[in-house]
């Protein structure tokens, strides 16, 4: 019976011994520091703030002229690419079908009937507003709703700058509102020169504006600023 108690006496004895171990080894030493396993945030300064929002402030100064000027850019092209194509189009259409095909400027090209605009047009940015290519069966440069018929429409251009026709000396003129040709593909009686020039500031400025020269031939020529079609 001794020798039983014993046996059974025997874990009891060593527990807390094993208790105390672990705590020992689990505690720190008196003084010791705390070392955290864990990455430590670190917010940032206000001059780290400042320098990078100065870095933005440079970078944008450099990249905001740069992106306007290539949307000016991108929109005076999409202009006078519509214009030369339906242009040739036009000149096309006349000499397949043998009889006069006119395009003319319209404050409402898709208006049933349609009415070619008069006047320089200078306060609506001329042909920016629109035109309408059309058979002109009397070849009066107008379009009769009763026998002409419209083959091709280009809607304004609303965020485009001023499409002139001008003079030599840069004035709009009066007499360039349509463009005829002839069954034999010539823009009758036409020599013409037009400016198309970018919105807003970029108005004045000679490197986005384009001279569109049309010889008596009806064949138009794309020159960089504003030049002389001599």
């Amino acid at each position: 019976m001794n020798l039983q108690h014993q046996v059974a006496a025997a874990p009891a004895a060593t527990t807390p011994k094993r208790l105390d171990n672990v705590l020992l080894q689990a505690a720190p030493p008196a003084g010791a520091r705390r070392l955290s396993t864990g990455p430590r945030s670190r917010g940032i300064t206000l001059i780290e703030l400042l320098v990078v929002l100065a870095i933005i402030a440079i970078v944008a100064g450099f990249a905001i002229p740069s992106f306007l000027g290539l949307v000016a850019s991108t929109r005076v092209s999409s202009t006078v690419n519509a214009f030369v194509l339906d242009t040739r189009y036009a000149r096309g259409e006349a000499m397949r079908r043998g009889k006069t095909v006119t395009i003319c400027r319209s404050a409402n090209p898709a208006a049933n009937p349609p009415k070619c605009s008069s006047g320089n047009g200078a306060a609506v940015g001329g042909w920016r507003e629109g035109w309408f290519v059309f058979t002109d069966e009397d070849s009066d440069g107008a379009f009769d709703g009763g026998t002409d018929t419209v083959v091709r429409v280009q809607e304004a251009f609303a965020n485009a700058g001023n499409f002139l026709a001008v003079n030599n000396a840069g004035n709009p003129v009066n007499n360039r509102n349509h463009i005829s040709y002839d069954a034999n593909g010539r823009a009758v009686g036409l020599q013409s020169r037009w400016l198309v020039q970018a919105a807003g500031s970029l108005g004045t400025n000679n490197s986005y504006t384009r001279t569109l020269c049309m010889n008596i031939v009806g064949r138009v020529r794309v020159q960089v600023g504003e030049a002389s079609c001599a």
